[in-house]
């Protein structure tokens, strides 16, 4: 059996029984008490982040090797309440820092004088990127939630939690057959006018056809990169990646300071934060070796949802979807009806702009029964077991909500 979703785990808002309102419900963030306390003391301070915190956020991110991760710098901000102090603590200062080993103590003691904060933090105003660190709102509550979240966001574009509301990554091989390609632009096209943000890694093949679906869609799209968020790879994604670093569609996105190269070890790194931003992966097309495989994994023990493309039992482009799919690892998805499906989304679709819902109780008990064919009151309060008085007050609902049309005759249908 595939796994039990749990939607709260996805950071998903969850509309209450009985209700289609469009009010968004705050889900459960699931962190510490302490860590939530210090994001309360500091919230005045990191709506504007001040340049000094944010220039030692900056120069933690850059102390690798010395043992201190991203969860490690959460507590020693929980600790200090600003990274500040932290980055002018002593030896008997920092050893007051729960669970942060004098080892790790040492090797930064060490390396801290290597490194200019203030020089960093002018890097960044000159490459004109915004950097977005763990305490900072704009920081993906969902992307927190992992093992081992980046500690700070490198991004150009325009890039928000409102825009990862409803987010699904799409991955693939870089060499994908016709039935791939177009699968990809249809599928990414089909989310994104339904009001889902894509997310992949702008690679040549699945990724940036994915990105182009997306735009096509008139959505949004996140790149995310291994390599700092200034320098488009590969190249041959100049246009793509100007569309996105101006903030017309998107956004691009990176863990790594700019100016980082683009070496091998950072891609499979950045696979993490493209399942880690989304509640959904789909695997397009990918062979048995292919990496688009890693972000499968990841996804799933980060507890997203995987979906996987179906393909031809010979075709070499086909046997990594083929294998999600016969493992029971991956969802079977044929379009992106089906992921909105499986994921419970419902779409209102106003002349505007579609709208992404959660059904819950019985608005999704009625919601599953109906189709894009008319189905009849009465077999739906045969098969719904409801009374009429709660059949008829949760259709009107659904009704008002845009995403159910009713038909002369008592007839229902899916919007």
């Amino acid at each position: 059996m595939l796994r039990q979703r749990s939607w709260r785990q996805f950071g998903l808002a969850v509309l209450e029984p009985g209700s289609i309102s469009k009010r968004i419900l705050e889900s459960d963030q699931r962190l510490t008490l302490t860590w939530e306390m210090a994001m309360q003391l500091e919230k005045t301070k990191m709506d504007h982040l001040s340049d000094e915190e944010l220039a030692c956020w900056l120069a933690f991110d850059q102390l690798s090797g010395t043992g201190i991760g991203s969860r490690k710098l959460r507590t020693i901000f929980e600790h200090f309440q600003s990274l500040v102090p932290a980055w002018e603590a002593g030896w008997f200062d920092l050893k007051e820092v729960p669970g942060l080993p004098e080892q790790a103590i040492m090797k930064f003691l060490q390396k801290r004088h290597e490194i200019k904060p203030e020089l960093l933090l002018k890097t960044l105003r000159e490459r004109e990127v915004s950097a977005y660190p763990m305490c900072h709102p704009n920081y993906p509550k969902r992307l927190k939630e992992i093992h081992d979240p980046p500690s700070v966001l490198y991004v150009l574009g325009r890039f928000s939690a409102q825009d990862l509301k409803w987010a699904v990554g799409m991955v693939g091989t870089r060499r994908p057959t016709a039935y791939g390609q177009r699968l990809a632009k249809e599928m990414s096209r089909g989310l994104a006018e339904s009001g889902v943000t894509i997310i992949s890694g702008m690679a040549v093949g699945i990724d940036s056809l994915a990105h182009r679906g997306a735009i096509e869609g008139g959505g949004r799209t996140v790149a995310v990169l291994g390599c700092g968020p200034d320098h488009c790879y590969p190249s041959s994604n100049k246009p793509l990646y100007k569309l996105l670093a101006s903030g017309e569609h998107g956004a691009v996105v990176s863990e790594f300071f700019p100016g980082t190269p683009p070496e091998s070890w950072r891609f499979p790194a950045r696979n993490r934060v493209i399942s880690g931003l989304a509640q959904a992966l789909v695997v397009v097309e990918a062979g048995a070796a292919s990496g688009s495989l890693i972000t499968a994994r990841l996804a799933f023990e980060q507890s997203r949802e995987v979906f996987a493309v179906p393909g031809r039992v010979d075709s070499p482009m086909s046997e990594g979807t083929n294998g999600l799919i016969a493992t029971q690892t991956a969802h079977l998805a044929r379009g992106h009806q089906d992921i909105l499906r499986e994921m419970d989304w419902a779409t209102a679709s106003p002349e505007e702009k579609p709208t992404l819902f959660q059904l819950y109780g019985r608005e999704k008990d009625v919601y599953d029964l109906l189709s894009n064919e008319p189905v009849h009151f009465d077999l739906l309060c045969e098969r719904s077991g409801m009374a009429v008085g709660e059949l008829s007050a949760t259709l009107t609902m659904l009704e008002l909500g845009g995403i159910v049309t009713r038909h002369p005759g008592d007839w229902y249908s899916r919007a």
